[in-house]
């Protein structure tokens, strides 16, 4: 806002308070007042954006609305948008809009955000068309506090080429090396013939390229005519606008300053053709030619542990950066396809400088990370994915690069080679099998898998299977290499990552070979206390994307466990003896007919010769050494005859399990019955 303005109504009121009562202050010193209307192109019939500054003097709340009146001879676009529309208050922070309506030339904002008393908004509003007719034209703002608009004028017919100085001014520069950080100086220039800055008034500033500005510009880092400013914004990421301070009012000419620390930088590519506008009081002013030379694109080597198409491999290369890099710089790695790069990354396996990056996002190929919070500032960057870090190089053998990107700075490497042919493809793991060696809740428990085939090779002590449980199972921080297998031979390493596996096999595994990994009970890891299904998936190092993943039932803890030729069955923790164990005739199980009562709770009597079965309303009688069984009345062929084992009846164990609801789980010898 004009100050000078401020400080007169501050005159009048105290006066008027003085003379009068309170009664006959005038109202019109509290309404809204428009200071600045001010337009991007001011040509007649132009297609333009508006830019209207105007204090309120009531507060707004969510919901509260700002309307803009344009004269019948102005064409507002019908279907303006939120995005074509912009307000910010006077610390240049964003003021939120909900809503945007145009209606008979009137364009309405809904506001999202509360709003003091005595806020300098700027509102911008694009895709408005100028008159055909040149002349001076008034634009009304009001809130929805106001019942009446108050108006700002503007003049149209004047283009931005007619009112151009003829004159260029100077363009002063403390670098010209592409996109390095400068101090720069424009002008000095004399404005065109009556004109003079005034306090309060706007200066806009075009630069060539919408990289050389940073997202924002301190206030103390720019000068007009040797004065530090009081007010300035960045628009479109492009333009400057610039508040006169007090110190340049009444000046003919226009000189500005903006020192190192203010963020602009030179254009990332190198020409002689770069200018700058400045305009002021609807005159165009433009700069001499700029030059600029080198290139931002700087090219870097990359180092590869293994350049084989397909292979697993570390990645490092050394930037040299035209700007400083501090802690928190964004920095994002842009590798040649999305599928060298694994889903997750871990920030300990990505390194700025020897230091590890923390949180890491993965996008399309895109690796994004910052510096840590306690990284020392640095002209050069050494980044490093480390051969953990899972990158896999391309598959197909070529010359291929890199493309880094620092605090919006683009940087890209010098071509590398990937030499060799492509891995083979991920064999057919359909039948590929998980087991659990105890299926009992809250139960210690192994883990069986069966890989059919690797699509990749595996390097002793590089690669690894993991192995991922999910939620609800119980996992040792620590599981002893001693605790797993891999086709028989202990791991070489095994970690526990959340509620991951890692394990390391001893031995190279090559690809389309079949892997057996048992990890066993003494290893720790405790079934969930829900009952349920769980899957369990399995991936490997140098495979992208899961291998497989299968479904195991946990079940209560009612569930009776036992194993064949073991003379003893578990259930709910408890041991129980058994007078025969368990065993195998042609592939069906026979089970002592004393387990049915004291296991699964049947009513079961028996002789050396017969045995009796009763579970519910199902009554089930066999006899030694008969194939042929009675159910409820009815003869069933049974898949073995029935056997005296220890003078103890020995009974086919599906055949009851069958027909009397439950079900059995089978897994690496051990048996789960449950129901």
């Amino acid at each position: 806002m004009n100050k000078s303005t401020k400080q007169g109504l501050s005159v009048l009121l105290a006066t008027t308070v003085l003379a009068s009562p309170f009664a006959v202050v005038p109202k019109a010193a509290y309404a809204l007042t428009v200071e600045d209307v001010s337009a991007d192109d001011t040509s007649a019939d132009e297609e333009t954006e508006y830019t209207i500054e105007f204090e309120i003097d009531k507060e707004l709340k969510a919901g509260d609305e700002i309307s803009v009146k344009f004269p019948s001879d102005f064409t507002v676009d019908k279907k303006l948008k939120t995005s074509d529309v912009y307000l910010e208050d006077d610390d240049g922070d964003e003021v939120e809009i909900d809503n945007v309506s145009v209606s008979s030339n009137v364009v309405t904002i809904e506001l999202d955000d509360k709003v003091s008393k005595g806020t300098v908004l700027t509102l911008s509003i694009d895709n408005v068309t100028n008159p055909e007719d040149k002349g001076t034209y008034s634009i009304g703002v009001k809130t929805s506090k106001e019942s009446t608009y108050k108006n700002g004028k503007i003049t149209i017919g004047k283009s931005s080429s007619s009112s151009s100085s003829s004159s260029k001014f100077a363009v002063s520069q403390s670098s010209k090396d592409a996109g390095a950080e400068i101090s720069l100086t424009l002008g000095k220039f004399n404005l065109s013939s009556k004109s003079k800055l005034k306090k309060g008034k706007y200066i806009y500033v075009d630069f060539p390229t919408k990289d050389m500005l940073p997202k924002s510009i301190s206030k103390s880092d720019v000068k007009v005519n040797g004065t530090k400013v009081d007010y300035l914004s960045i628009i479109d990421n492009d333009s400057i606008r610039i508040e006169v301070p007090s110190g340049a009012d009444g000046d003919s000419s226009i000189k500005l300053e903006f020192s190192s620390s203010a963020g602009i930088k030179n254009p990332s590519s190198a020409d002689d053709d770069y200018t700058f506008e400045i305009e002021y009081d609807d005159k165009t002013y433009t700069s001499e030619k700029m030059e600029v030379t080198g290139s931002a694109n700087a090219s870097f080597d990359v180092a590869l542990s293994d350049r084989g198409a397909g292979a697993r491999s570390s990645y490092s290369f050394d930037i040299d950066l035209w700007t400083k890099a501090y802690a928190n710089s964004d920095i994002t790695i842009e590798f040649p396809s999305a599928d060298m790069v694994p889903p997750v990354l871990s920030g300990y396996s990505v390194t700025v400088n020897g230091e590890p990056v923390g949180t890491v996002s993965v996008s399309n190929g895109k690796v994004s990370f910052r510096t840590p919070s306690g990284f020392k500032s640095a002209d050069s960057l050494n980044v490093k994915f480390a051969f953990d870090a899972y990158l896999t190089n391309p598959k197909t053998a070529g010359t291929y690069s890199l493309t880094a990107k620092v605090d919006g700075r683009t940087y890209r490497s010098k071509s590398f080679e990937i030499t060799g042919s492509a891995v083979p493809v991920a064999v057919d793991n359909t039948a590929a099998t998980i087991g659990l060696t105890r299926a009992t809740a809250s139960t210690p428990t192994g883990i069986q898998i069966a890989i059919k085939g690797l699509g990749a090779p595996i390097t002793r002590g590089q690669g690894f299977f993991e192995v991922v449980l999910p939620a609800g199972f119980r996992i040792p921080a620590y599981i002893p290499s001693t605790s797993v297998t891999v086709n028989g031979t202990a791991a070489n390493y095994v970690g526990v990552r959340g509620q991951n596996l890692i394990i390391v096999p001893t031995q190279d595994i090559p690809a389309q070979t079949a892997v057996n990994i048992n990890v066993l009970e003494a290893g720790g890891i405790v079934n969930p206390a829900p009952p349920g299904v769980y899957s369990i998936g399995v991936y490997t190092s140098e495979e992208k994307g899961l291998l497989f993943a299968r479904p195991a039932t946990i079940v209560a803890l009612n569930g009776v466990s036992f194993k064949a030729n073991v003379a003893s069955f578990t259930k709910a923790g408890k041991v129980t003896a058994m007078g025969a164990a368990p065993y195998i005739v042609n592939g069906n199980t026979l089970m002592p007919a004393s387990f049915f009562r004291d296991g699964l709770g049947m009513t079961v009597t028996w002789t050396q010769t017969t045995a009796k079965v009763v579970s519910g309303n199902t009554v089930m009688q066999f006899k030694v050494g008969s194939n042929v069984a009675t159910v409820n009345g009815q003869n069933v062929t049974l898949p073995v005859a029935v056997q005296l084992k220890n003078k103890i009846p020995a009974l086919p164990l599906r055949a009851i399990t069958d027909r009397t609801g439950y079900k059995i789980i089978f897994a690496n010898g051990n048996y789960t019955i449950y129901k």
